[in-house]
């Protein structure tokens, strides 16, 4: 008897910060093969960071929750142009704590059989920006106005 395969899924991803940086939340929608509702919905804050961390950590919480779930195959679909090209190394990668993001992507990749990433257009990925809005939404920040001291 052949093994086999789980479905493919395909999983749109997206990070948002609310400020830059500010209370950030991703958001992840997977959608297995020919299913028009995702089977799984992720919207986790994740704390104060930028806009930039909060869309490498989306792709991150997809890629633990293909390996948590036994996802062997997956389309990773995200709007972020900068992103996506900095994964596929048409962008070179500056920032040391990218880096290490980056890292950890990739070692989570080496985890999976496949794993392809997608660029969509936003109006595409409105369930998993709604997720990761919502989700930085969860804290409330004080804004405090600045007060000037005064000179001596």
């Amino acid at each position: 008897m052949a093994l086999q395969k789980k479905p493919q899924y395909s999983i749109f991803v997206d990070g948002s910060s609310r400020g830059n940086p500010g209370p950030a939340g991703v958001g992840v929608a997977a959608f297995g093969a020919g299913e028009d509702n995702p089977s799984v919905e992720i919207s986790k804050y994740i704390g104060l960071t930028t806009n930039n961390v909060a869309e490498y950590e989306a792709v991150i919480h997809a890629l633990k929750w293909m390996i948590d779930s036994g996802i062997r195959q997956a389309t990773i679909k995200l709007d972020s142009e900068l992103v996506f090209k900095q994964l596929m190394g048409n962008y070179r990668v500056r920032s040391p704590h990218i880096k290490l993001l980056v890292k950890r992507i990739n070692t989570l990749k080496s985890q999976i059989e496949e794993v392809t990433f997608v660029l969509v257009p936003r109006e595409e990925n409105k369930l998993a920006n709604r997720l990761a809005q919502t989700a930085s939404k969860k804290v409330k920040v004080k804004h405090q106005r600045f007060k000037q001291l005064p000179l001596r």
